[in-house]
């Protein structure tokens, strides 16, 4: 039987180093989306993942010039909903992956637990 985990989501911020340098929280622990606009004004999720520390991530890939949909340009957001443990965030990355699939993640990550959570 699956647990129902209600998230917290965060509005949608632009993927820059200035709002993600905003999350100056200790730690956040979580789950993140990168979402890009396109031609019809609607923002799709490109890319899903997981982390002890939001924000390291999230600066991480912002740096990395080889990043893939950072590369291709356009206006990039991302969300995020704090999550605390492990097993529990790769959960959700998974069920994020099947709802999303995202065009980045190179493969579906790997949970074990079945749980239920609001993406949006």
């Amino acid at each position: 039987m699956a647990n129902d985990i209600i998230l917290e989501w965060s509005r949608l911020l632009p993927l820059t180093g200035i709002e993600v340098d905003k999350l100056n929280y200790n730690i956040i622990e979580g789950v993140y989306r990168i979402s890009k606009k396109e031609s019809d004004g609607k923002f799709y999720v490109i890319f899903i993942g997981s982390a002890i520390d939001l924000k390291k991530e999230l600066l991480t890939l912002i740096s990395e010039k080889e990043t893939n949909f950072l590369k291709q340009g356009g206006e990039l957001s991302f969300r995020y909903a704090p999550v605390k443990g492990e097993e529990t965030r790769k959960a959700i990355e998974k069920q994020m992956y099947k709802q999303y699939a995202p065009e980045y993640n190179l493969k579906e990550p790997v949970g074990s637990l079945d749980i239920k959570v609001n993406l949006n």
